[in-house]
């Protein structure tokens, strides 16, 4: 019963950031309409997109009822419903779809200047990745995380949350470095700062884990 009254308290919380991120994403985007391009629309579309399988694995294991990682997997899941909300509501407010209508990344390649070797890696990597963007899970490794429990449960989520924040990482600096709209490089910036802080401390977990069983 404790178990089902903490998952309705936090998909209630959840469902308050997204609808609270939409509302600052409409309000921030308001003066700015008119000026976004390819690479804030692209950034919105597929940050967004990437973010929600993020959501999915967060929400995986705080359901479990049996984990260590309750509070991380609940910051994630809070921060990135909020940042969808934002991009999101921007998306609507620039009459673009929610989705992008290919996997492809061409927007990464509209930068100020032309992709350095380390963009050129990361675009190639898009390419070869079966979801158009690098660190996506499968949906056997989804299923995986479902189907296991405890220690198990969370040593996986760690090893698919590190892949994911890895795969997004270069996203976020990228248009944090190419949007001319303010508010796009403050998010776009927010994220890569706070995805380098859980990466560092899911790393840090993971390997005392493996000292502990190795």
């Amino acid at each position: 019963m404790r178990s089902i009254v903490l998952g309705i308290a936090v998909l209630a919380g959840l469902t308050a950031a997204f609808a609270l991120g939409q509302r600052l994403g409409q309000a921030r985007t308001a003066t700015a309409t008119a000026e976004a391009g390819p690479v804030e629309i692209g950034f919105a579309q597929f940050m967004s997109l990437h973010h929600d399988q993020a959501v999915v694995m967060a929400q995986t294991l705080l359901n479990s009822g049996t984990t260590r990682l309750g509070g991380l997997a609940s910051s994630i899941a809070s921060a990135q419903l909020l940042e969808i909300g934002q991009m999101r509501g921007w998306l609507g407010l620039w009459g673009k779809p929610l989705l992008p209508a290919t996997r492809e990344m061409d927007w990464m390649l509209l930068g100020k200047v032309p992709p350095d070797a380390a963009l050129s890696r990361y675009l190639l990597d898009c390419q070869s990745a079966p979801g158009g963007m690098p660190g996506l899970a499968s949906s056997e490794e989804l299923n995986q995380l479902r189907a296991l429990d405890g220690d198990a449960r969370d040593a996986l989520f760690l090893q698919l949350m590190i892949r994911h924040h890895q795969g997004g990482l270069p996203m976020a600096h990228f248009a944090s470095l190419n949007t001319d709209i303010p508010a796009v490089r403050t998010l776009a910036a927010q994220i890569t700062v706070q995805q380098i802080e859980e990466l560092n401390t899911m790393l840090l977990l993971l390997r005392g884990w493996a000292d502990k069983t190795g």
